[in-house]
């Protein structure tokens, strides 16, 4: 049997089968009691699961409960797919001026599938040139590190410096106060874009040292610098420094 999927009017939508559960919500008022004020709070109840197959009585519970419209499939669907946001990396084939070449892209979604959307469109609206997406792969960075965007392209507009995005792999040793012994805090991977080994090495030390740098010492493993092209994160996840507060680092 053919699986299709659709939203329909839930007056429409007998037979077919409930692809998420719906559920029927409500407020409720309550006195909060520490300050004592009054307080609204919205509560919600499971009505009608998921994979349920659509008769008469239950569209006339779910019209009931206010529900208009439904998710539904002709095959029940069993199984539920776990999105967290995560970073991925893409690697596309692009084909321009009869050359060849990968280039690489680092992408936050909640999944490969939304990952490799959003990098097609990307590529669709902005790269004049034919492309094949060859790779979605999930990558775990620990953080992002990266200059203020104003004050690197100041630098690139010079056309001396070239920021390029490295992995730094450290290894961090934790003291205990009391005894003075060190153990193991395991291995992290940060991505940093910076213009030379030196200064990815400096940023993070930076970065790190505004709040944890002191009680945690650090052996950095592995610099490698990567062929990333460009990397998609909100901006709140991304620890932003200064060449300036990298400078004086470096002289402190």
């Amino acid at each position: 049997m053919e699986l299709i999927k659709k939203t329909m009017n839930v007056k429409d939508a007998n037979g077919w089968y409930l692809m998420q559960t719906e559920r029927r919500t409500w407020l409720e008022d309550f006195i909060d009691e520490e300050t004592g004020e009054p307080q609204t709070i919205e509560r919600s109840e499971p009505i009608c699961e998921k994979g349920a197959l659509l008769n008469e009585i239950l569209i006339s519970l779910l019209k009931e409960n206010g529900i208009k419209t439904v998710k539904v499939s002709s095959i029940p669907m069993k199984g539920s797919q776990e999105k967290y946001m995560n970073l991925w990396e893409t690697v596309l084939k692009v084909i321009e001026k009869g050359h060849r070449r990968n280039r690489s892209y680092i992408v936050t979604s909640d999944s490969p599938a939304a990952a490799e959307a959003f990098i097609s469109e990307y590529f669709e609206i902005n790269i004049e040139a034919s492309f094949e997406l060859v790779k979605v792969n999930q990558v775990e960075y620990n953080r992002v590190i990266k200059m203020y965007d104003t004050e690197r392209e100041e630098y690139e507009a010079s056309g001396t410096h070239t920021a390029k995005w490295y992995k730094c792999q450290i290894y961090s040793t934790i003291e205990d106060d009391e005894t003075g012994e060190e153990t193991s805090g395991g291995s992290r991977n940060i991505l940093v874009l910076a213009f030379s080994f030196e200064k990815a090495i400096q940023a993070v030390k930076t970065v790190m040292g505004r709040d944890e740098y002191d009680s945690i010492y650090r052996t950095f493993k592995n610099v490698q610098e990567l062929n990333i092209v460009d990397v998609f994160l909100p901006d709140e996840k991304v620890c932003y420094y200064s060449n300036e507060e990298v400078e004086q680092n470096e002289k402190n």
